[in-house]
């Protein structure tokens, strides 16, 4: 999250705004970082050393999450900068002035509110300072230009910051590979940028298209702790929440629908079009056709039609489904839906009349004729609709590729009767489709089957379905657990004897090798349930692990931070050519996996602070072992705590790290290699 401070600059009016800027705000946003925020930034102090300082400025200004104005003189430049501030963007300004001052406050600003510091003594509010900015960031408007006009729109950030597009590369390559650790790692990394969101956007799509929903959700919300009414990422996590949901256990399906709920109103006070609308109605109406289903599922086997019936989710998810088919005739989806649901409320009303009489005691019979006439027509919108696709698809640039699936449905809903057709069009609608797009599709017509409607077509459509999931391999099971190593190397032959810590001696490794063994044999248990390792491959500890792992019959993974013969060259030549012996064994077992190309950070990454390719290198492989969804992680660490001299990036670090998320760790004392 990114801070830019408005100010004066040196000693105006007696007043050392450098000083003000050193012993009070650069504090505050470090007590702001202690509450979570994860914010950083300056002045155009820092900018005006690289020249061109108006572009940077008005860049700076509009993209910077939160802006401090310091207001205490009549500055020139301040109230400038503040102006602009407060034209760009609706939230997220706030105002500071030192006292005693001689100044009066200027007229325009007298309404706003603004927080007061000593002069005399500025670092006397620094905690308070933090508070109210934090407070600030919690808020939605505070510029009294988008507030006097609330239909004013800001403009879009992607006008005024480009995304690198070595980063786009290095995020499209962890796509196509299937590297979601990878992903996790490009996330976390983009965020100390001015193009963050931009980054966090490409980031958390690409998951979301691989369906890495953990970790698409973990970055969305990333995203929503700067912009918290950001459509894009709203609309991703209403989709997110709803997918996890579907996997969770009952306990926990409940709040994620209505975090899913939550992410897609959020969505709905910004959307920009009718299709954007359309959209966040039919996720609604999906939350609730999975609460009706909850509902009716939860009645015994007898009684699941009358419930089904008789369900206010049943209403619920008709009305959104309707929001949706109104806000946009072109987007199907929602006009697919509520024609679906309503057809089963129909034929539900047709077989339980007294049920329906009790929910419609007024009119039931003009009430169902009403629902049935509703039917014919949107049945005869959706044709229209559905088959312009086939008529303009000579003009048309893109098809849409759900209408295949549209019309399967309209034709199974519509003519349930004509078994052929309704098996043309499904089998038409899932070609090419993957196991998840199949079972999605399974799932949304076992409805229909299980309330017995639709025959004989949702057969011969479900026989479509279940012949083509035969030839899908069904998913891998979720591993149970990861272990992610991390050890001393073989001391270089010139290391002083007092700062030894894996002596080049035979005694030293076997020692090694029985404590690392130890201590995987005790990850493994009586259950055997450590189905995959994660280590490099540097001569030492990390050699010994992987070796280790195949004596008890675990999978290892080998990752290098670069190339693999130059990581031999960087990290395994210096044990002399046994281990390199070893370690050439180890890449011919499977392919590595490689970080990047050479031992200097990317170009995109130059510029982030006290930042090294052995701090990524620990990221990388901690976060590609979240990724793995295994039930459990462990990180083994073989180090000697008293001689780790490595600083960021090495054994300790990455141990901390793991801590920090929550991953379970294993220390193992290396001293004993010293006997």
């Amino acid at each position: 999250m990114r801070v830019f401070i408005i100010r004066p600059f040196g000693v105006k009016q007696n007043i050392d705004f450098d000083r003000i800027e050193a012993q009070l705000i650069q504090p505050a946003i470090l007590r702001l970082r202690e509450l979570g925020r994860d914010v950083s930034g300056g002045t155009t102090g820092e900018i005006s050393e690289q020249g061109n300082i108006r572009e940077d400025m008005f860049r700076l200004i509009a993209i910077s999450d939160l802006v401090i104005a310091d207001v205490t003189i009549h500055n020139a430049n301040a109230f400038y900068e503040l102006g602009i501030r407060h034209a760009l963007c609706p939230g997220h300004t706030h105002l500071i002035r030192g006292s005693p001052i001689e100044n009066d406050y200027p007229f325009d600003l007298q309404t706003d509110r603004y927080f007061v510091y000593d002069l005399n003594n500025p670092a006397a509010a620094v905690d308070k300072l933090a508070v109210a900015l934090n407070s600030t960031l919690a808020g939605q408007r505070d510029s009294p230009i988008f507030t006097l006009l609330p239909g004013l729109t800001a403009h879009g950030r992607g006008q005024l910051v480009r995304v690198p597009e070595d980063f786009r590369e290095d995020v499209e390559l962890a796509r196509r590979s299937g590297r979601r650790g990878d992903l996790r790692l490009l996330a976390q990394e983009c965020q100390s940028f001015e193009w963050d969101q931009e980054g966090l956007i490409l980031v958390g799509d690409a998951q979301f298209k691989m369906r890495a929903y953990a970790g698409a959700r973990e970055t969305f919300e990333l995203l929503l702790k700067a912009a918290p009414n950001h459509l894009h990422a709203n609309w991703r996590l209403g989709t997110i929440y709803q997918r996890l949901a579907l996997a969770a256990a009952p306990q926990g399906r409940a709040d994620l629908e209505t975090r899913s709920d939550q992410a897609i109103n959020r969505a709905l006070k910004v959307a920009e079009t009718p299709k954007d609308e359309a959209e966040q109605h039919s996720l609604l109406g999906s939350n609730a056709k999975n609460r009706w289903m909850d509902d009716y599922r939860s009645a015994a086997p007898e009684l699941r039609e009358q419930r089904a019936l008789e369900s206010a989710c049943l209403e619920d998810m008709l009305s959104h489904y309707m929001k949706a088919a109104a806000c946009d005739l072109n987007e199907h989806y929602g006009a697919v839906n509520v024609l679906a649901f309503l057809k089963v409320q129909t034929l539900l009303a047709r077989r339980y009349p007294d049920r329906w009489a009790g929910l419609h005691d007024a009119d039931p019979d003009g009430e169902l004729r009403r629902r049935e006439t509703l039917i014919e027509r949107i049945i005869a919108s959706l044709r229209l609709t559905l088959h312009l696709d086939d008529v303009f698809k000579e003009h048309q640039k893109e098809l849409d590729p759900w209408a295949a699936s549209s019309k399967a449905d309209l034709t199974l809903i519509s003519t349930p009767d004509k078994v052929a057709s309704c098996a043309t069009y499904y089998r038409n609608a899932i070609g090419g489709a993957d196991r998840s797009s199949l079972e999605a599709v399974r799932r949304n017509l076992a409805i229909f089957q299980e309330l017995k409607l639709l025959e004989p077509g949702l057969t011969a459509a479900l026989a479509v379905i279940d012949e083509a999931m035969q030839t899908k391999s069904p998913p891998e099971p979720p591993l149970k657990r990861v272990l992610l190593f991390t050890g001393h190397m073989v001391d270089a032959p010139k290391r002083a004897p007092e700062k030894a810590r894996f002596p080049r001696t035979i005694a030293a490794e076997q020692k090694a090798r029985k404590l690392i063994y130890d201590a995987v044999a005790a990850e493994v248990g009586a259950d055997a349930s450590v189905t995959l390792g994660i280590a490099g491959g540097a001569c030492g500890s990390d050699i010994l692990f992987h070796e280790v792992c195949a004596e008890l019959g675990i999978k290892t993974d080998l990752y290098l931070v670069i190339p693999p013969a130059e990581f031999q060259r960087e990290s395994v030549a210096r044990g002399g050519p046994a281990w390199e012996e070893r370690y050439q064994v180890l890449c011919e077992k499977g392919a590595p996996r490689v970080l990047q190309n050479a031992l200097a950070l990317p170009n995109w990454l130059t510029n982030k602070p006290k930042y090294t390719v052995w701090i990524r290198n620990n990221l990388w492989m901690l976060f590609s072992a979240v990724a793995t969804a295994a039930r459990k992680q462990t990180v083994i660490a073989l180090f000697n705590e008293e001689r780790d001299e490595d600083g960021p990036g090495g054994t300790k670090h990455l141990l901390d790290t793991a801590r920090a998320y929550g991953l379970k760790t294993v220390p193992v004392d290396a001293r004993p290699l010293l006997d």
